[in-house]
């Protein structure tokens, strides 16, 4: 009888061990996620606005326009995008992206008297919840070939 309780006491310490070690597996697999996914969690995005008298960016023209530099980018899925636009155009723009939620206007930036633009800071943020390939464009008229063609005054914003 003491030789059955022995092989139950045992038997039942093995299953223990078992489950604690299941366990632990268990938690440092979550850690893990935790760890990514909070990795991810704030994503930084800076562009500039450049006019075509500042040499924003050469079109297919072989004329200066308007651009966002960059115009396309990449972020994580599930992370809240914090943007710094510092626009060196004497315009005002927008980062305008209906899928995205967003509609931000983007301050002109300041005349100097020698001729040049103090660049203006503007942020704003937006969550980019699901993964695809999401258009944006400014809605201020301003260059309209730069308007018209991505990589100008319009991109995409790639969500993985």
């Amino acid at each position: 009888m003491n030789r059955i309780i022995k092989i139950v006491a045992l038997a039942g310490g093995v299953a223990a061990l078992g489950l604690l070690v299941a366990s632990a597996s268990l938690a440092s697999t979550h850690a893990k996620h935790a760890k990514k996914a909070h990795a991810v969690k704030v994503q930084h995005v800076k562009i500039v606005i450049k006019s075509d008298d500042e040499h924003g960016k050469k079109g297919s023209d072989g004329k200066w326009h308007d651009a966002f530099l960059p115009a396309n980018f990449k972020v994580h899925k599930g992370a809240r995008v914090i943007v710094t636009v510092k626009n060196f155009d004497d315009m005002p723009h927008s980062f305008t992206s209906p899928s995205l939620k967003v509609n931000k206007v983007i301050k002109a930036g300041k005349d100097l008297k020698n001729g040049k633009v103090k660049g203006v800071t503007t942020r704003f943020s937006f969550k980019a919840k699901k993964a695809g390939k999401f258009l944006w464009w400014c809605n201020k008229p301003c260059d309209p070939w730069a308007m018209a063609h991505v990589g100008f005054m319009r991109g995409y914003v790639k969500v993985k």
